[in-house]
């Protein structure tokens, strides 16, 4: 396949490759002498040093949420007993048995035709962050990248600091994307990326990213979707969100068609942090071609040599629990269309929403008027204690908005945290 916006494969780092090799024996039951690594943890895992290590799930656990805890359980439990694995080093892209299951994630979630033996076209990453890094300096410098005027800010940094030509893309009233603008900027062997549910406008149209990949494709270039949104969208009506299973399906099958049939054109980018509300535990994956995976082996494995390793282990655990049982993302889902409703309801005149009827994600941007977005996000921590994010980096150019998260107010059974800290922005903002 032509990738010729991607940098060479190169060899693997030679202490990496050994450690994976020897933890790949170990998983077989073969015989292992390891002389790979400073893995000074491997002096503990065999030792039984915790004689009893007991977590139990509370029965107040929502149950939507029960599989996430769950899972968190036997991952502590996984990682500290009988003997301590989470203290080794483990390979920084996964073992073969977490690899299997983020196949098994990109071939139900995404439709992507990957087996569970497919390890050389996963990864997985210490967080969805590292997984978007990584896949942005897998390209060849010089390469162009077209990115929509509205992006999440990291990625923009990440493609100019490695020495890839930025053009931002222009977007409507309505935050779509200009296709017409987007059309005239693609160059053969480009390659674009986009977040789909949009960090940080909640933009979200499955047209728009099928576009995007077709004339991506027919221009023998990529797309890099990062995805982590992908089960958090609601419908937003004027001013009232709701959470609407069969419009989510709907989506996800559309996805999924997309996904079947370009899938030689895209690298996804995902993680469970959003979905199933475990952002800490720092456990994301992607999805992409063989030679762009080897290259983001090397640039995860030069600066890590090995992964977080009770992250992966219990991120493992989740991720089963998930794909056996997803449910998680219907209570979240639910939360962000409540509190998305109540914003709307007491601030819709400083907010920029999307105008086609749905909303991902979990930010919103306000408006700041006149005002310079950074000096207008000081003043409001300043002179009230209200923390927001100034949006200069995520659009490319002076902003005059700040993005705020639906979701860092812890939850509450009435949301008084949330509501008290909406109404505390309103008279900022008045």
């Amino acid at each position: 396949m032509k990738q010729d916006y991607l940098l060479p494969s190169p060899p693997a780092p030679a202490i990496r490759e050994a450690m994976a090799k020897a933890v790949q024996r170990k998983d077989k039951g073969l015989d292992v002498y390891d002389f790979s690594s400073g893995n000074i943890g491997n002096l503990l895992v065999n030792q039984p040093v915790f004689s009893k290590m007991d977590v139990v799930v509370g029965d107040s656990v929502l149950p939507e949420l029960r599989p996430v805890v769950e899972g968190l359980r036997d991952g502590i439990v996984a990682s500290y007993y009988p003997t301590p694995r989470g203290v080794a080093y483990s390979p920084t892209g996964g073992t073969d048995s977490i690899r299997a299951l983020v196949a098994r994630y990109f071939r139900e979630l995404h439709g992507v035709p990957v087996a569970d033996s497919d390890s050389d076209r996963v990864i997985v990453t210490a967080g969805g962050q590292q997984a978007m890094t990584a896949a942005l300096r897998s390209i060849k410098p010089g390469t162009r990248v077209l990115i929509p005027q509205w992006e999440y800010g990291p990625a923009s940094g990440i493609i100019r600091a490695h020495g890839l030509e930025e053009v931002r893309v222009a977007m409507m009233d309505g935050l779509s994307i200009d296709m017409d603008d987007f059309r005239s900027k693609v160059k053969p062997d480009s390659v674009c990326y986009v977040s789909m549910p949009n960090n940080p406008t909640g933009y979200m149209s499955v047209d728009q990213l099928r576009d995007i990949v077709k004339i991506m494709s027919a221009a023998d270039g990529a797309v890099v979707w990062d995805a982590p949104y992908l089960l958090t969208l609601v419908r937003l009506e004027g001013s009232h969100a709701s959470f609407d299973a069969q419009l989510l399906q709907e989506s996800l099958n559309q996805l999924r068609e997309i996904s079947e049939e370009y899938y030689s054109n895209l690298c996804i980018l995902s993680s469970l942090s959003k979905s199933c509300l475990i952002a800490g535990l720092r456990f994301g994956f992607a999805y992409a071609s063989k030679q762009w995976v080897d290259n983001m082996e090397a640039i995860v494995g030069r600066e890590n040599l090995s992964s977080p390793t009770p992250s992966f282990i219990a991120g493992a655990e989740v991720l089963k629990r998930f794909l056996d049982e997803p449910r998680s993302y219907e209570w979240v889902c639910r939360v962000l269309a409540n509190r998305l409703s109540i914003l709307v309801q007491e601030m819709g005149d400083h907010l920029i929403l999307p105008k086609n009827g749905l909303f991902g994600a979990l930010y919103v941007l306000v408006r700041t008027g006149d005002q310079p977005c950074k000096p207008f996000a000081d003043s409001l921590i300043e002179e009230s204690g209200i923390v927001t994010v100034p949006c200069n980096q995520f659009y490319g150019g002076e902003a005059h908005a700040i993005r705020l998260s639906l979701v860092s107010v812890p939850w509450s059974e009435g949301e008084e945290g949330w509501l008290s800290s909406v109404k505390a922005l309103k008279e900022a903002l008045s």
